[in-house]
């Protein structure tokens, strides 16, 4: 993973430096300090792959050699709390071939600190991590004072804006990312704290919710878990070549805590966001399980609704009679979802003698004409007794 890292600090009189003795160590050469009457030789310390001086077009040449340029500056500097120089520690992007990193780290320097009148003493180092990887970084040292002429003039304050180290980290972030990309790398850098990029990434998590993009969901969510850690304090090369000697230093075990804390909050982000994985597929399998059993019983419900409709169907079309008639009307009704009228409940009598009250002269008649009925009333035997009399 891509590291930001961008630090400025000033080199001072005030602490018993020497901008001297910090130029021959980051560049690993030797230097001699003529105001101190000091040789610092630093030429078998490994780890430098790369030096040069950057300097103005209007500079000139002698202020291109390392041993000329730093001792000028101790020279023009008469303060005993003199600010003698600024450094610049920026990472390299670990991603990036050293020609890459090269080019890279040139073109901000020159665009950000040569193109405004200074001086820059570049030393790339290549050192290795804690996880074993390489750590690639530079040390850039710059001068105070503008150029005038042969030599230096007035400090530029203006190069102490606060503003203006903000613009440097900015612009470092937003040219590692360039260079990434022409690399065809993924990965990116930021410049801004991580309560702020962890800010940003939980808002994009929730419009990503809210727009239906589980994917796009959850890959933020994973940058909020890897984001969820707090800076780590920096150890400094003395503490740092301290622990290398196996000598436990305040630092150290400041940085050692940080770590585990840090490690802690990532072990139980990824737990938590595994937890809330797990069970969202629970309930989605839930839903689709469900679903998946409506949809059976509606399909058996829609069968058996069609097969009542066809023996329905099959009733009305045969023949009926009587009151067996007007029961299917009713229930034909009822399925066809209206009511049956009087007429059609009360259908005559299809098949059936219809039998009329009793009449006396009918039954004389049928006596006359030799008819007879079977089943005759009372009041019909009555009436042939009488006529047999």
């Amino acid at each position: 993973m891509a590291i930001y890292h961008l630090s400025a600090k000033v080199i001072s009189r005030a602490g018993g430096r020497s901008s001297v003795a910090a130029a021959a160590y980051r560049t690993a050469g030797r230097l001699r300090d003529d105001r101190q009457g000091l040789e610092h030789d630093y030429s078998r310390k490994g780890g430098v792959v790369h030096s040069e001086i950057m300097a103005p077009e209007n500079a000139p040449d002698w202020m291109r050699d390392r041993d000329q340029l730093w001792n000028a500056v101790e020279a023009v500097e008469k303060r005993r709390d003199a600010q003698l120089a600024r450094e610049i520690e920026v990472a390299l992007p670990r991603e990036l071939d050293r020609g890459e990193r090269l080019e890279l780290l040139r073109g901000f320097v020159q665009r950000e600190f040569v193109d405004r009148g200074m001086i820059a003493d570049v030393a790339v180092h290549e050192g290795k991590a804690r996880d074993g990887q390489g750590q690639p970084h530079a040390h850039v040292m710059l001068s105070m004072r503008e150029l005038t002429g042969e030599g230096f003039g007035k400090k530029d304050r203006s190069w102490n804006a606060p503003d203006l180290l903000m613009g440097w980290r900015e612009a470092w972030a937003r040219d590692a990312n360039r260079a990434l990309e022409r690399a065809g790398r993924s990965e990116r850098i930021d410049h801004r704290s991580l309560d702020v990029q962890r800010a940003q990434v939980e808002e994009q998590v929730e419009r990503a919710r809210g727009g239906g993009q589980d994917d796009l969901a959850l890959v933020y969510e994973k940058k909020v878990v890897e984001l969820s850690r707090e800076p780590e304090p920096k150890i400094g090369p003395s503490a740092n070549a301290q622990e290398k000697r196996g000598i436990v230093t305040e630092r150290g075990e400041a940085f050692r805590a940080a770590q585990a804390r840090n490690a802690q909050r990532q072990e139980l982000g990824w737990r938590q966001l595994e937890l809330r994985l797990e069970l969202m597929e629970r309930g989605r399998a839930f839903i689709a399980g469900a679903r998946e059993r409506l949809d059976r019983l509606w399909g058996r419900a829609e069968a058996a609704l069609s097969r009542i409709k066809e023996r329905v169907m099959g009733e009305i079309e045969r023949p009926q009679v009587g009151a067996e008639r007007g029961d299917m009307d009713a229930r034909r009704a009822a399925v066809l979802g209206r009511e049956a009228t009087r007429s059609e409940l009360q259908a005559p009598d299809v098949g059936r003698e219809r039998i009329a009250p009793d009449d006396p002269d009918r039954d004389r008649r049928n006596a006359i004409l030799g008819r007879g009925r079977e089943g005759t009333s009372e009041r019909g035997k009555s009436y042939d007794r009488d006529r047999g009399r």
